[in-house]
């Protein structure tokens, strides 16, 4: 991949706000890589952990906020046990996906940005993951209303799946971490 550095992108404030919403001093990356070495999901991504901070250093952020790859962290941590200078990767890529999720430009992956939304919204109201909610939020909001179907059927007789969501015990605790959270994006 080859960057066109304009001085405009070079003189952005971009790499300010991810440093200010994160926490995180971007300069202190060196791109040793180690956090790359670690990542598990680096064979299905275009942009590895370091090449994403080094996008954002160099004020890319059409080109970071529009890629899939910030959406496929699994938020594993590996990078971060990695990093020698402590650098908190994973903070460093919710912080960029939130910026995705508030900008002007079209997310690159919008089937991946739909799942991870319907996801969040499972575990918010259930506290935990239930399929049945998942798929169809999935399946209605992508606009893929008949997907997985087919195999639906299969999963009920086997007992993979249940119509009846199971909440967890004391879901009010875990609705004032989502409210704390919304409270700190400014939502």
């Amino acid at each position: 991949m080859r960057w066109e550095l304009a001085d405009k992108a070079l003189h952005s404030d971009f790499r300010r706000r991810v440093e200010e919403l994160s926490g995180q001093n971007l300069g202190e990356c060196y791109q040793c890589g180690k956090c790359t070495g670690g990542c598990p999901v680096l064979a299905d991504i275009e942009l590895s952990p370091n090449r994403v901070i080094r996008m954002i250093q160099l004020g890319l952020e059409e080109d970071v906020l529009t890629n899939e790859s910030i959406w496929c962290c699994t938020a594993c941590g590996t990078c971060n046990g990695r990093c020698p200078m402590g650098v908190d990767i994973v903070r460093i890529l919710d912080t960029v996906r939130l910026l995705s999720q508030r900008s002007k430009y079209r997310p690159g992956a919008l089937e991946v940005l739909t799942f991870y939304q319907a996801f969040l919204n499972c575990i918010r109201h259930f506290g935990r993951l239930n399929e049945i909610g998942l798929m169809g939020s999935y399946n209605i909001n992508s606009g893929r209303l008949l997907t997985n179907m087919v195999k639906a059927p299969w999963f009920f007789m086997k007992g993979k799946i249940s119509l009846s969501p199971h909440k967890i015990r004391r879901i009010e605790r875990l609705e004032r971490v989502f409210a704390r959270i919304e409270e700190i994006e400014g939502k």
